[in-house]
Parts: C-alpha cells; structure tokens; sequence
C-alpha cells in the first residue's frame, strides 16, 4: 500500500525547491509507476511524494545516482571531451543535431536532449542556444556544474533537500536556480566575493533530474524552453503549484500549459492548480543568470 510523505525541504515556491520536487518525482517513478506528487500548505507549499516505500527514497535516488555515474548517454557526451562548447551546450548546430540523433533509441537520454537545446536556435555567434535554464557563463559551463554535483552528491545531501533546513557545502559547482541567490554587494554588509558560495548540492541534483519535463522546441531560429516567457532580458518562469496527487506524465502536462499565467480561477480549479508563481530571470553583462524571488501570479 502506498503512503504519503511530506518534504519539507522542497518549498515549491522557490524555482529550485519546485524543479528538484519534479526531478524526484521523476526518478521514483522508475521505480514505481504509480508514484505521485503534490504541494501542501504548511507554512510554504512543500511537496508531498506518495509511493510504496516513502521511507526509501533516499535509497532510491542513491541506486539511480549510481547508474548514472557509471554510464549515461545523457552525461557520456560531456564527459568524454574537453571541448569546453559541448560541455557548455553550445557546440555548432549541426553537431548538437548528431548528438541527438546518438540517442535516438534511448528515451530518458532523448528527454534530456530535448532539454538541453534545439539543434536549431542559434544565439549571435550562430553556436547552438540552449535552454533558458541555462543560466551559467564565463568558466561556469552548464555540464562542467552538472559533472560536478554528480561526483559529489551524497546521501546527506539528500537527506537535506528533502527534508531541509538547506544549509549547502562549499566548493561544489551549482547551476543558479535557487530563488534570489545572486548576492548583492550593495545589501550585505561584507563584501561577497570573499566569502565562498554554499551549493545545495542534493537540490541540485534532483532539479537536473527534472530538466526532462521542460523540454525545448524552436520557433524559427529561437528557442522556448517549456515554463519559460519572454525572451533576452525579459524572460520569466513560471510555474503551477497543483494540490492534487498528479503521477508524472499528468505533471509534465500541468507544467507545460499554455499561458499559465493567465489561467481563470475555474481552469485553475480543474487542474488541481492551487497557485502558479513566476520569477524573473535576471542576466548580467557577462551572461550569468539568477532567478529574482518568486511572486504569486
């Protein structure tokens, strides 16, 4: 019989928090077909995971850690070269497409890909664009971050995601998805760059593993990345937080509705949807990005 366990760690109303609830939920469901998520108010709206052995989730993601870093076509590609374009999702167009087509025959490493870029958008050098999650730049390469919370994760990490306080390690890479991480000078009363960045390396971990459900398509020679509105400088993502137990295919659907945003209060009702939030994605001169801090839409 399947039973429900909060996650107290995972607050849906942070972008990192709700990615890594997607991620997993998507790696539990490999093992149980049946699993399912949802959000519940308790203070913040924390994610709750129903399946068969809610105890053993940590277990779970440990066996699935395991298989990837063996071996995975989705990673195998980054780590099996030094061209630091390929590591960054940025390799000529053409390059990316025979990627893709490398894992043609493989489901999980084709939803990846399709996370990952188009194969067709190009950014202004024409090198392939990739996902607006994208949010590295300089000697931050997205992969190289992705490698490096791969080798590092450990079951305490876990432990600390899901059940939180998150109070992170340092030197390990992260990819900036946590909500207003970026550390401004003019509101601290130290100077940041000599205090050394904290990565929630379990949260990380399994938002990467949600990336599949926010796959990217072209629009001429643009991306759109699943979530994602605007574009440049102008871009946003947006979420729905759904009360209802929704097993993964019903929550990659509920995450990829048109116009979010703009749901009446009755289609929100008839998804499940108990609020939707969005947070501005904010770019610097050199190219890193930050989510700004969530708002209720």
């Amino acid at each position: 019989m399947s039973r429900e366990r909060n996650l107290p760690g995972l607050d849906g109303s942070d972008p990192l928090g709700f990615l890594a609830a997607i991620g997993l939920l998507r790696i539990v469901s490999r093992f149980d077909t049946e699993a399912q998520l949802r959000f519940v108010r308790s203070g913040n709206w924390i994610a709750a995971i129903t399946t068969t052995n809610p105890d053993a989730i940590e277990d779970l993601v440990l066996e699935d850690l395991a298989r990837l870093r063996k071996e995975h076509p989705a990673i195998d590609f980054a780590r099996n070269t030094e061209d630091r374009k390929v590591q960054d999702l940025k390799p000529p167009p053409a390059d990316f497409r025979a990627l893709m087509r490398s894992v043609m025959d493989d489901e999980e490493g084709a939803a990846f890909f399709a996370a990952y870029a188009t194969g067709v958008a190009v950014d202004g050098s024409g090198q392939t664009k990739p996902t607006s999650f994208h949010l590295t730049a300089g000697q931050q390469r997205f992969m190289d971050a992705v490698l490096d919370i791969l080798e590092h994760v450990t079951r305490d990490d876990l432990v600390e995601a899901l059940n939180g306080p998150w109070i992170g390690r340092e030197g390990v890479k992260n990819l900036r998805f946590r909500a207003a991480s970026e550390r401004l000078r003019a509101l601290l009363s130290f100077d940041p760059s000599k205090e050394p960045a904290r990565t929630e390396v379990g949260a990380y971990w399994l938002a990467f593993q949600g990336l599949p459900c926010f796959p990217c398509v072209p629009v001429g020679f643009r991306v759109r990345t699943t979530g994602i509105r605007g574009s440049g400088k102008n871009e946003s993502f947006t979420w729905p937080i759904w009360t209802v137990p929704l097993t993964y295919s019903p929550a990659r659907a509920v995450v990829g509705l048109r116009n979010l945003a703009r749901l009446s209060a009755h289609d929100r009702a008839r998804h499940g949807i108990g609020e939707i939030f969005t947070a501005k994605i904010d770019r610097n001169s050199q190219g890193y990005g930050n989510f700004a801090a969530a708002d209720p839409v």
